[in-house]
């Protein structure tokens, strides 16, 4: 929002699907927003899932990747329109959560996405409400696309633990 108020024309910092000219965008756009009433509200959402998710193991690269691979599968697959703000990256940590209470099953991970439900429930908040929204003027695929990628990332990082236990006991 800062950005543009000096004059930088944030639109070209958006994603435009299969658009070479905005391939910035799988970086940048989760730090742009179309408005004070949109940036607010991602925060929001990042406060309760950034805090939650900080608290797992492998955090800085799993923020990283659900960044980077929310991006491009926005870059790839997305509908029309300028896809703007971090609600890509809110879903993300919302699917990485929910990816790692069911793929590792341990206490504090279910104890994390109870955490997160009850949080969500108290600041008015509906992920799922969130993640099938297909109003006109929502990044519907920046949403879904989050939510998959840290679905995939806890997974991934699920595998990993469990060939690194397996290796362990040979």
């Amino acid at each position: 929002m800062l950005l543009g108020f000096i004059g930088v024309p944030i639109e070209r910092l958006g994603i435009i699907a299969r658009e070479e000219n905005y391939l910035i965008g799988i970086v940048t756009a989760p730090f742009i927003h179309g408005s004070w009433s949109h940036l607010s509200g991602n925060l929001i959402g990042l406060w309760i899932c950034g805090y939650i998710a900080s608290r797992q193991a492998k955090f800085k690269r799993v923020s990283v990747a659900i960044v980077v691979l929310t991006g491009t599968l926005v870059w790839l697959f997305a509908g029309d329109g300028n896809h703007i703000g971090s609600s890509g990256v809110v879903m993300g940590y919302y699917g990485y959560l929910s990816g790692v209470a069911v793929f590792q099953r341990h206490v504090a991970s279910f104890i994390s996405l109870i955490v997160l439900a009850v949080l969500t429930y108290l600041a008015n908040i509906n992920f799922l409400g969130t993640l099938f929204n297909f109003s006109e003027n929502i990044s519907t695929e920046s949403h879904l696309f989050g939510f998959l990628s840290g679905l995939l990332l806890a997974y991934a990082i699920r595998s990993k633990s469990l060939k690194k236990t397996a290796k362990s006991e040979n």
